[in-house]
C-alpha cells in the first residue's frame, strides 16, 4: 500500500513537471503571489468530543517559486515529524530536477536529460533502480493527454479536461493499455474553489462534499469543512497562507 502511494506521489510528479500541455493552474490556484501554504486537517467535533488528545489529523505544507511552481511539498504528522517530502527545482515552466523523500530518506530522484518535438525525457532512480522515463503531452480545446514510458513501454496515460480558466473539470488516470484506474470529477463555485469531488475507482465511489467558512483580504479560503456522500462530516480544514 505505501509503496503504490509513493508511485503514485512520483506520477504526479512527473505530470505536473512537463510541459507543453496541461499545467497545475499557478499558486495552487490561489489569488496573489503565494509563497507558503500550510493546511491542518483536523477532526468535526463530533469525532472529537471527550478525546484529550490532538484533534490534527496531518499537516501538509507548500512552498511555491515566483511563477507559482510548486517547489516543495511535506506532510507532517501529528508530533510535527516529515513523514514524505518533495522538492523540485524549475526552469521556464519545466521541471528539471525533483527528490522525494521519505523519512528523511530518498526514494527517488528525477533528472531532465533532453526535451525534443515536445517529448521530455528523465533518468529516474528508484530504490536503486535507474529507469529511462519518457513524457509526451498533447493538448486540444480544452483535453491534455499525458503518455508516460518507463524504458520504452508505456505505463500510464492521464487525460485532464479542464474549463476555459485551465482548472481541471476532469481527471482520467489509466494504465498503459488505457484501462481506467481512477476517474475524478470535480465541481467549483464561483470562486473556483471545489465544492464537490467525485472520486471512482473501480466500482467504489467516493464523494467529497465542502463548504467554505472563511477568507482571507486576498480571497482565498481559510477555513473549510468537508462531508461525505451522506453528508456526514469528514474534515475541518484550516489553512496558513504567506504571501510575498
Amino acid at each position: 500500500m505505501k509503496k503504490s502511494i509513493y508511485l503514485l506521489f512520483l506520477t504526479l510528479t512527473v505530470i505536473s513537471c512537463a510541459d507543453p500541455g496541461y499545467k497545475e493552474v499557478p499558486f495552487g490556484g490561489m489569488k496573489g503571489r503565494v509563497q507558503e501554504v500550510t493546511n491542518r486537517v483536523r477532526m468535526p467535533e463530533m469525532w472529537f468530543a471527550g478525546n484529550t488528545g490532538t484533534d490534527v489529523m496531518s499537516v501538509n505544507k507548500s512552498i511555491y517559486d515566483i511563477n507559482g511552481n510548486e517547489i516543495c511539498s511535506a506532510i507532517i504528522d501529528t508530533s510535527g515529524v516529515v513523514t514524505s517530502e518533495a522538492e523540485s527545482l524549475f526552469e521556464n515552466g519545466i521541471c528539471v530536477r525533483s527528490v522525494n523523500k521519505s523519512n528523511g530518506h530518498v526514494i527517488a530522484r528525477l533528472n531532465l536529460s533532453s526535451q525534443k518535438d515536445g517529448v521530455l525525457e528523465y533518468l529516474q532512480e528508484m530504490n536503486g533502480r535507474n529507469v529511462r522515463l519518457s513524457v509526451k503531452k498533447t493538448s486540444f480545446l480544452g483535453w491534455h493527454r499525458t503518455e508516460i514510458s518507463e524504458n520504452g513501454k508505456i505505463t500510464s496515460i492521464n487525460v485532464v479536461r479542464t474549463d476555459l480558466k485551465g482548472y481541471p473539470k476532469s481527471l482520467k488516470f489509466m494504465d498503459g493499455q488505457g484501462n481506467i484506474l481512477t476517474l475524478e470529477t470535480n465541481k467549483y463555485d464561483k470562486k473556483h474553489n471545489i465544492i464537490e469531488k467525485h472520486v471512482l475507482n473501480g466500482n467504489d465511489e467516493r464523494i467529497v462534499y465542502t463548504d467554505y467558512i472563511t477568507f482571507d483580504e486576498h480571497g482565498n479560503w481559510t477555513q473549510a469543512r468537508t462531508y461525505n456522500k451522506h453528508r456526514l462530516p469528514e474534515h475541518i480544514v484550516e489553512r496558513d497562507i504567506i504571501y510575498e
